[in-house]
């Protein structure tokens, strides 16, 4: 493990050895129903590692306590998760930081050098005024045009500069967002917005050949933010877990779904129509209405909103997850807790 982390070469020998331990550590999770998610799989490989070396031949309870002794609580587990690629995320972000700076820098000295010239034209054209000589007068009229051309210059070179920095400051939102991605990820057992994003190509190659309808739902928890702010993100984590496990209960095997976004979850339906996508939206709606969450002993009650569309021929994968958003857009402008289609969307506009 200190050698993968570290980024060491291995040799053949080595990818065998890894090809071993994780048959057994697969095979284990299978054998007590742990779900095999990358974030499952990276905690119990360390366990395993340590199984091989040490050549202890323990029973699936004694492996257990292991694992329990590792991660005794979940602020644990959360603190492993967060540092998967630390480093990789610590050199961008002090790379986005230094370039960041050097173009503030640039900008400052930009102002600066414009202030310079703003000034220097301004006597120029105080001079040019008093002269009565034309010869002259043309040639500083001249030199004027030139420095409000290097003027111009500067501040499409600083309008550029701006438009850097924010895609740099975007860089590290999108770091961290990843971060609490992976933490919801693994808290709610569900899929990932790449994997979510896969089978969508997947179920749209196979409309494209076959012509297999399938839906695309998006669900959005209605104002989560004002439950993190009351009850605290502990609360907000237990809500996202309870509706996930009640998504998985609701759905069939092969329907999909995922954490897509921040409080968003999206859901893949195959086989059905337009009609019958609607009505899975409003069940899922009704049932999370009717869902009690408990909360250190306190009950709430929270709802959601949803989007749906289905996949048509003048549609691509893009246009589809934009008409679900739209719709899901639109339930929430309408208070929440209700269900809105991209039907619902164009005879709106």
């Amino acid at each position: 493990m200190k050698r993968i982390n570290a980024g060491d070469q291995l040799s053949i020998e080595d990818f065998q050895k890894i090809s071993n331990i994780a048959k057994e550590e697969i095979k284990f999770l299978v054998r007590n129903g742990i779900p095999l998610t990358p974030l499952n799989y990276y905690l119990w490989f360390d366990i395993f590692c340590y199984l091989h070396e040490t050549g202890k031949d323990l029973s699936d309870p004694e492996i257990m306590g292991i694992f329990k002794e590792k991660y005794p609580d979940e602020s644990v587990i959360e603190s492993t998760i967060l540092k998967l690629n630390q480093s990789d995320r610590k050199f961008i972000k002090q790379i986005a930081e230094e370039v960041s700076r050097e173009i503030e820098e640039a900008i400052q000295g930009i102002e600066e050098h414009t202030k310079v010239l703003e000034t220097n034209a301004k006597k120029v054209e105080k001079t040019t005024q008093n002269l009565t000589d034309e010869n002259l007068k043309e040639m500083l009229e001249t030199v004027v045009e030139a420095l409000n051309e290097i003027k111009s210059q500067n501040e499409s070179l600083k309008k550029k500069l701006q438009e850097s920095r924010k895609e740099i400051e975007k860089v590290s939102q999108k770091l961290n967002q990843s971060e609490k991605n992976a933490l919801v990820e693994f808290l709610t057992e569900i899929a990932s917005k790449k994997s979510f994003e896969k089978v969508l190509k997947d179920m749209f190659d196979d409309f494209e050949t076959r012509n297999y309808p399938f839906a695309v739902l998006m669900v959005k928890l209605d104002k989560f933010e004002d439950i993190v702010k009351k009850d605290g993100e502990k609360a907000g984590k237990i809500v996202l877990q309870e509706i996930a496990r009640k998504f998985k209960k609701l759905l069939r095997a092969n329907d999909v779904v995922a954490y897509y976004d921040d409080s968003i979850f999206g859901i893949l339906i195959p086989g059905v129509t337009f009609g019958h996508a609607i009505r899975i939206g409003e069940r899922i709606r009704k049932s999370v209405e009717d869902t009690l969450i408990n909360i250190n002993g306190k009950t709430i009650k929270v709802t959601v909103s949803v989007g749906v569309a289905v996949a048509r021929k003048d549609m691509d994968e893009v246009d589809l997850i934009s008409k679900a958003l739209e719709a899901l857009e639109l339930a929430e402008k309408e208070g929440g807790n209700t269900i809105k289609t991209d039907l619902d969307v164009e005879l709106e506009k």
